[in-house]
């Protein structure tokens, strides 16, 4: 756990040898837990994780509801997971948009890239996290389909 309370190893623990020392912040962009305001479930090939890792992350960036430049207001609006995680990103929440130009082309970076090399300290804000279900191939729950009717028992207990 990258913020625990105690080492997670002692030393001599040959599993530190698999530790990671710096987190990769474009794991963020890969992890689901289901939620709508996640990002989208992937596959990772073995010998391509970190072309696809790049991929996600200017996937997930490029999405307004994720990542919103706005140069009118010198303002950054950006998905709850960069403030949830922003040691990972950056050393402090001003230090975020810094660290978002590498994951962003085009329009988008080149509004954000301007206003990084503008004197006004730029805004961030965070949206709020939506939690409700990302399911999309998915059966409504009726409780009556799970009552059994006398096939079912006749086929599961035989004759009665």
């Amino acid at each position: 756990a990258p913020y625990a309370y105690k080492k997670q190893f002692l030393s001599g623990d040959a599993r530190v040898k698999y530790a990671l020392k710096k987190v990769d912040n474009r794991i963020h962009f890969a992890l689901n837990c289901g939620a709508r305001s996640c990002p989208p479930v992937r596959m990772f090939s073995f010998n391509d994780w970190e072309e696809e890792l790049r991929i996600v992350a200017l996937s997930f960036c490029e999405d307004d509801l994720n990542v919103r430049i706005r140069p009118d207001k010198n303002e950054v609006r950006l998905s709850s997971i960069f403030k949830w995680y922003k040691i990972d990103f950056a050393q402090s929440t001003s230090g975020i948009p810094n660290a978002l130009v590498k994951n962003l082309r085009g329009e988008k970076k080149e509004a954000l890239q301007k206003m990084l090399n503008g004197k006004n300290d730029i805004k961030v804000k965070f949206n709020t996290y939506d939690w409700s279900s990302n399911v999309t191939n998915s059966k409504v729950f009726v409780a009556s389909s799970l009552k059994s009717d006398e096939y079912s028992l006749k086929t599961i207990f035989g004759p009665c």
